[in-house]
């Protein structure tokens, strides 16, 4: 199958690194895969080595320059289905189809009302939560809707995991005694650190040796309020930015809680992470979170917004080593049953398959190679955790 993924930004998020695991996980199953993206941007520099091809796309709808190149290229190249990720790529991808009349489908990265949603030929969900948004508010029709879980970053738990936790903790500033809390993700007001910077004075006379490990991309405005309030509160030392990291289920394993408090959220990759790595999640109870996380059985459930209960559910877990354990070992079980990355590389396939049967009448090659295994390149690939 020749697919064209287009992916607009030219950073790190959470919708990016989905297109890039998906696309890279596409062309180790056979797939001719070409990315289009802005050029120097940090996707384009993560293909290198993985058979995909990037293309340089300044993604302007007017003058119509842009679209008439991808036109020509679909036409030349024969592309079966274009794959749309972030606004700007969705609207670009259905003008694109007006012109070349090459089926597209979209993945909803989030929540949000447009009205393009509609227009397209299938959307992908990133959860539940997400799907019933489009089909409520976007008003997508039933059938050109599916929830398809995302990939995740996981990784074997070594031998030696005991040893390299303390290597990590050690490297990073944190002792083997600490508790330690990650919360990972773009250091964005929605993501809502000052939540947990506020339960953090409760949780620190409860459990005394508690710590704070930020991992992720900085938005300017919002770090400078975060760390002034850091400092108002005199927890330098409690509430830490780390430096980057780019490998997650290293941090997951390090960690000993992994705290997710947004104020909303279609999914969150990072609470399936920690549960790949065996590890409690404390999340607010809002979005695609409550998909991941079910209370009392891999973690607690919050109210956003709260910092009393935060602070309570924090200290409930790092105070009981044996409930962690059971929330951790019932959060593998689950991110085994949710989250199978081959098989849902195989669903958006089939479901790419079916919009080409449905819209062009046609039937499209498939592809009969072994399966994308959990080790995989793309699904160990060195990024840094950005929802």
């Amino acid at each position: 199958m020749k697919i064209l993924q287009i992916i607009s930004g030219f950073g790190v998020n959470g919708a990016i690194i989905q297109c890039l695991r998906l696309a890279v996980a596409q062309a180790q199953r056979g797939h001719e895969v070409t990315l289009v993206g802005r050029a120097d941007s940090w996707i384009e520099k993560q293909l290198a080595g993985t058979g995909v091809r990037f293309r340089a796309s300044r993604l302007k709808r007017w003058p119509l320059n842009d679209l008439r190149e991808m036109a020509s290229l679909i036409d030349a190249e024969q592309i079966d289905i274009v794959h749309t990720h972030n606004t700007s790529a969705q609207i670009f991808g259905l003008m694109l189809k007006m012109l070349t009349k090459v089926p597209v489908v979209a993945t909803a990265h989030h929540t949000k009302m447009h009205a393009y949603w509609a227009l397209k030929d299938f959307v992908i969900a990133n959860s539940d939560h997400t799907r019933q948004m489009e089909l409520t508010w976007n008003r997508v029709r039933k059938r050109n809707v599916e929830t398809v879980r995302a990939l995740i970053d996981h990784a074997p738990i070594p031998h030696n995991c005991a040893e390299l936790r303390d290597q990590w903790r050690g490297e990073n500033g944190f002792s083997s005694s600490d508790k330690l809390i990650g919360i990972v993700g773009d250091v964005c007001p929605r993501k809502n650190h000052l939540l947990l910077l506020k339960a953090l004075p409760e949780v620190l006379r409860q459990v005394p040796h508690a710590k704070v490990a930020v991992v992720g991309n900085r938005c300017p405005i919002y770090i400078k309020q975060v760390r002034s309030q850091v400092k108002r509160m005199g927890l330098k030392q409690e509430f830490r930015f780390l430096n980057f990291q780019d490998d997650i289920p290293s941090v997951m394993r390090a960690i000993d809680l992994l705290v997710a408090c947004p104020t909303q959220e279609a999914f969150g990759l990072t609470p399936p992470e920690a549960m790949a790595a065996g590890k409690p999640v404390v999340a607010t109870n809002v979005g695609g979170l409550v998909e991941s996380v079910v209370h009392g059985v891999n973690g607690l459930l919050v109210p956003s917004n709260h910092a009393q209960a935060l602070s309570q559910a924090i200290v409930q877990v790092l105070s009981d080593d044996q409930l962690a354990q059971q929330f951790g070992q019932a959060g593998q079980a689950r991110f085994q049953e949710m989250f199978d990355n081959n098989r849902n590389v195989i669903r958006h396939e089939e479901i790419y398959s079916e919009v080409i049967r449905r819209v062009m009448k046609r039937e499209v090659a498939t592809v009969k190679v072994a399966s994308v295994l959990p080790t995989s390149p793309i699904l160990s690939h060195k990024i840094t955790t950005a929802a």
